[in-house]
């Protein structure tokens, strides 16, 4: 009798026990979430115009841990720049991913988040010729400001980039 006490108690334990591990799973399943959700604002198609050129940046989700982009400069009716991201959960990371569209020959280039504090999300590879930093953050409703910075050939500098939610 005791015997048979004992092991439904080892039974209800460890029962009790796996049912928090799984539910510990899920819980650390979403947490890891939580970095991609939290830029969701930034899905959709972002615009900037000027007289001389025109700009846009379109995001769109792809699944839970992906988001890809596309974004050009137009000047005068003639592409000067265009690239495609893709924004990419991989373990417990975020992974900003960078290629150009209009250079074949050209590696992406592939920045891993270092903040997101206040906003303000912060994509970094100090192994990156320029830029070493890509940050964007929403300061405004409907609006999107992206700057890339770093160190080329020894000289700090910096981009700014602001758009409207189209």
């Amino acid at each position: 009798m005791k015997k048979a006490i004992v092991l439904l108690t080892l039974l209800v334990i460890g029962l009790t026990s796996c049912k928090n591990k799984e539910t510990e799973s899920i819980a650390t399943d979403e947490d890891r979430f939580e970095k991609l959700k939290e830029m969701h604002w930034m899905l959709g198609t972002w615009t900037h115009e000027t007289d001389e050129q025109y700009a846009q940046e379109t995001w769109s989700r792809e699944n839970d841990s992906t988001f890809t982009g596309y974004s050009f400069i137009d000047e005068e009716g003639n592409v000067v720049f265009a690239e495609t991201m893709a924004l990419e959960l991989k373990s417990a990371n975020l992974y900003l991913t960078v290629a150009s569209a209009k250079e074949k020959n050209k590696k992406p280039v592939t920045f891993k988040l270092k903040s997101s504090e206040n906003g303000q999300f912060i994509f970094e590879n100090k192994d990156h010729d320029f830029p070493q930093r890509i940050i964007y953050t929403s300061p405004a409703k409907d609006s999107l400001h992206a700057w890339i910075e770093g160190s080329k050939n020894g000289e700090a500098k910096k981009m700014d980039f602001y758009f409207s939610k189209k």
